[in-house]
């Protein structure tokens, strides 16, 4: 039905002129190639061709995405699914447009040597990010018992370099490749994904208000999107040329090489079976996973709809 409807108002607002709606959109960090299909999508026209004038805002490290669509400051946003899930609970209730990450990205570096599950991070000092990410290591450490003492860091490199952890949380597409590219090799990696917690992540997200308002240019901003990341797909150092172009205004501190590996894993991560088609919806079954997981260490209190998360009963 959403195909369907997306083509209908596509071709709707395609012969309407001068009616172009505003919107502004927050990806969930600052400028890096983890976006690269809303980049592309913008630079490219598909969101314009669909009657929308979409602006960018990124979000800092005090003030993120998820507070930005709280305050009015945001119309859609990105956010990790269970980020999402966890609003259900307040006043912000989230509509999931598009589901991109189908696959966890989070991974525990270690030091030692032969850490081949989670038990042997028993009595670890771990990173930990301050801005979040950590619901399912914390999970996990209450379900076996860890006893693992928890570090909150903003860079975990240098703490690991500098030995004041004996592990630390890491993403995949981000700071596992900063590990490479600064010649440091951990003793083991641990990914989530191959021990039984492979749930989705990143996702694109309005709010309930938002969606019974824009219905038609919702699903036309997922539509644009979807076009941008597959012309990504397709055009991977013209889309890593556009990164670049928001990373040097951002004043990043990156490189290109950088910005590749991680578009890479990206990518990879979008794939419901490995070098098969993205499909861009969130599944049921993983997302029921999850809810249960949530319940059961109280991260929610109530059961989160799929349904109505996904705008199927508004």
């Amino acid at each position: 039905m959403r195909k369907y409807l997306s083509l209908l108002c596509f071709l709707v607002l395609s012969t309407t002129q001068g009616l172009a709606q505003k919107i502004t959109f927050s990806p969930q960090w600052t400028p890096q190639s983890q976006f690269a299909g809303y980049y592309a999508a913008l630079e490219n026209g598909y969101y314009a061709e669909v009657g929308l004038d979409v602006s960018i805002a990124h979000p800092t490290a005090s003030y993120s995405s998820i507070s930005m669509i709280e305050d009015g400051t945001a119309d859609i946003i990105t956010c990790e699914l269970i980020q999402a899930m966890m609003t259900a609970d307040g006043r912000l209730k989230l509509v999931n447009l598009l589901q991109t990450t189908q696959h966890s990205t989070l991974v525990v570096i270690a030091r030692e040597k032969n850490i081949n599950k989670f038990s042997d991070l028993a009595k670890y000092r771990v990173g930990t990010w301050k801005v979040g990410f950590s619901e399912i290591p914390h999970m996990i450490d209450e379900e076996q018992q860890l006893d693992i003492e928890w570090v909150k860091l903003i860079n975990s490199l240098n703490l690991y370099i500098a030995g004041a952890v004996d592990a630390t949380l890491a993403k995949s597409y981000n700071e596992l490749i900063l590990f490479s590219m600064s010649g440091v090799t951990p003793g083991s990696v641990l990914y989530f994904s191959e021990h039984g917690y492979d749930f989705p992540e990143d996702g694109l997200y309005v709010t309930e208000e938002f969606y019974k308002k824009n219905p038609q240019q919702c699903l036309l901003f997922a539509e644009a999107s979807k076009k941008g990341w597959e012309w990504v797909r397709n055009n991977r150092e013209e889309a890593l040329d556009i990164v670049m172009k928001y990373v040097k205004e951002a004043n990043i501190p990156t490189n290109r090489y950088n910005q590749k590996w991680m578009l890479d894993a990206i990518l990879e991560s979008h794939e419901d079976v490995k070098g098969g088609k993205p499909s861009y919806e969130l599944r049921e079954a993983p997302f029921n996973e999850l809810n249960k997981a949530l319940l059961k260490y109280k991260y929610i209190s109530q059961p989160v709809d799929y349904k109505r998360f996904m705008g199927g009963s508004l």
